[in-house]
């Protein structure tokens, strides 16, 4: 769900996420210019974020009372829920907390803002159990891979990053592109771009019903759709492996 990433000089980064969408916000920009750019992605792609529950990942940035209540004019304007602050700020999860407002140290928000000594404020506090990446009812299993649910068509110009698997119940459109570090499954047209193992897997997977795909990547290994065979990709289910070194596409057999 692209939401899609941004570049690196972009106020804020969107992603997908199991719950709903993450928003990683830069730690040097102006939070009016992170506001105004979120209020851009929300007003612009509005049919996609309704009805979607919205994280945001502020790594260390100390939010205050006025910008916090900024934040929430903006989000109930859009019609969009916040479903929790992710910070490695005290003062900033105490503040959304006092709120109303739920409020974790997730290891997507250290990892993203690596680099840094974490404050003698945080050291000093009693060992926690490990919470959930990003807001939700409960974090899988160490031994399960998790999975993000696309319930929706990919336009053009949307992007899903996740660092597991990726279903998209729909179609992904030209121009549209799905990443996962694990394996990308489409129930619907693939005509867009694709990459799994985008950590460096191989041994990840692309399935979709119609493999139409532009361009497929799995790992460091790149698949470039061609005319011929394209009736076959259409009429029926296809898997893309990796195969001695080289990306295969072929008919899907469970």
């Amino acid at each position: 769900m692209s939401s899609g990433m941004q570049g690196s000089a972009d106020p804020i980064q969107l992603r997908g996420a199991r719950h709903g969408i993450l928003v990683s916000v830069r730690e040097d920009a102006d939070f009016a210019i992170v506001l105004e750019a979120l209020r851009g992605r929300l007003t612009q792609e509005k049919g996609f974020f309704a009805g979607s529950g919205l994280s945001l990942d502020l790594g260390w940035r100390e939010l205050g009372e006025s910008e916090m209540e900024s934040l929430e004019i903006l989000l109930a304007e859009c019609g969009v829920g916040l479903l929790g602050i992710i910070s490695t700020s005290l003062a900033t999860r105490a503040l959304a907390e006092a709120r109303g407002h739920k409020a974790i140290i997730g290891r997507l928000g250290l990892s993203q803002h690596q680099g840094r000594a974490i404050r003698r404020e945080e050291a000093a506090r009693p060992t926690r159990s490990p919470v959930p990446t990003d807001p939700g009812p409960q974090a899988p299993a160490s031994d399960e891979e998790p999975t993000l649910m696309v319930r929706r068509t990919l336009r053009s110009g949307q992007e899903v990053r996740y660092s597991g698997n990726v279903v998209i119940m729909g179609d992904v459109n030209p121009g549209a592109t799905v990443e996962a570090e694990g394996d990308v499954v489409v129930l619907g047209s693939l005509r867009g771009q694709a990459h799994a193992g985008a950590a460096g897997r191989e041994g990840s997977v692309v399935v979709a019903l119609a493999m139409l795909a532009t361009q497929l990547r799995i790992g460091e290994l790149i698949w470039v759709g061609e005319a011929e065979g394209r009736k076959k990709r259409e009429a029926t289910p296809m898997k893309a492996s990796v195969l001695q070194g080289q990306i295969r596409v072929e008919p899907f057999s469970a």
